[in-house]
């Protein structure tokens, strides 16, 4: 890979940050459009920077709208707005922006970290998953350029088969978000959410397209360590709709999941 990041930052002619995606960005369904975890990961950026209380919150949920296709050529600027904040909670909504075009907005819920002496509790109902180390690598198949978001990302199966509507895998990205930062858990979290639906894919991608026009995250931690688990179920529906539910883990175990609606439609 030429890029060792998704985006790279700017400044425009008043201060303002402009950002400018790489071909790293590309999604599957147009060479010319980027994938819906890096813009994602950008709105999730903005909102852990927002505010004075930042640093003390923790970024609980995530709901990305995808409004339209974003396209890889054109400069990004990320809006933000405090919605509510409280004593224990604060909204931020945050928009992604091309001109005077919005391109996806978000919707953030923070919750403070203050510690409680909680006691914690875990479960046993996730599937297990192979170790990072016993699984063979992955690649997604429907990509239409060899250059993109699938060749930025590492992948591993854990469990199931590709194609069945329920797969496992481990993965991560190999790029930063944003040229010379480093990126944060969540934002590394959110580059991968957006994957969910591909890797639970249940359908043929030759034959049909399944596009999220939205994304949920809901996050009770943080994951430790770069690799990120990813157990997908699709259920497709024959009236052109359907649903993706995606458990996220780590070597402990579940920390989240994420939600994706699909529009289906024959190629």
């Amino acid at each position: 890979m030429t890029d060792q990041h998704f985006y790279q930052r700017a400044l425009g002619a008043h201060g303002e940050e402009r950002l400018f995606a790489t071909e790293l960005t590309r999604g599957p369904w147009s060479n010319d459009h980027q994938h819906g975890g890096p813009p994602a990961a950008l709105l999730a950026r903005a909102v852990e920077r927002e505010g004075e209380r930042a640093g003390q919150m923790f970024v609980a949920r995530m709901t990305v709208e995808l409004l339209r296709p974003i396209p890889i050529a054109a400069p990004l600027e990320v809006v933000t707005e405090v919605l509510a904040e409280g004593r224990t909670v604060d909204r931020i909504a945050a928009a992604l922006v091309s001109g005077d075009r919005q391109l996806a907005v978000a919707l953030a819920v923070r919750i403070r970290v203050e510690e409680q002496g909680v006691p914690i509790r875990e479960h046993d109902d996730v599937e297990p998953m192979r170790p990072v180390d016993q699984c063979r690598p992955f690649e997604f198949p429907f990509f239409l350029h060899d250059v993109g978001y699938h060749s930025a990302m590492e992948l591993r199966v854990a469990s199931g088969e590709f194609g069945s509507g329920k797969f496992g895998v481990w993965i991560r990205p190999r790029p930063v978000l944003v040229e010379g930062e480093p990126s944060s858990a969540l934002q590394r979290v959110m580059i991968c959410a957006d994957a969910g639906h591909g890797v639970g894919s249940a359908l043929d991608p030759a034959k049909w397209s399944f596009v999220n026009p939205d994304l949920t995250v809901a996050l009770h931690r943080l994951p430790a360590g770069e690799w990120l688990g990813m157990q997908a179920r699709t259920w497709p529906e024959p009236l052109g709709f359907g649903l993706c539910r995606t458990t996220l883990l780590d070597a402990r175990g579940d920390l989240g999941v994420v939600l994706q609606s699909q529009v289906i439609e024959g190629r």
